[in-house]
């Protein structure tokens, strides 16, 4: 199976930056300031991310890299 690695845009970004984000370690997606934070589960400490991109659009970014996969 192939990890689900996205590229997205932090909240706090400069010019050009972006974060890769691996949505198969992803425990929750929940509208943050005007993006979203994805949490993820870290042994005995969770970790976030602060994206700008939507919950709905951070979802549907994976079901697109799903569907590409599968061709």
């Amino acid at each position: 199976m192939v990890s689900q690695w996205v590229k997205l845009t932090p909240q706090n970004k400069k010019d050009g930056d972006s974060v890769n984000v691996n949505l198969d370690n992803a425990s929750s997606v929940w509208p943050h300031k005007d993006g979203s934070r994805i949490w993820f589960l870290a042994g005995d400490k969770d970790g976030a991310v602060d994206v700008e991109e939507k919950p709905d659009e951070v979802i549907e970014t994976s079901k697109d890299l799903r569907n590409a996969n599968r061709t």
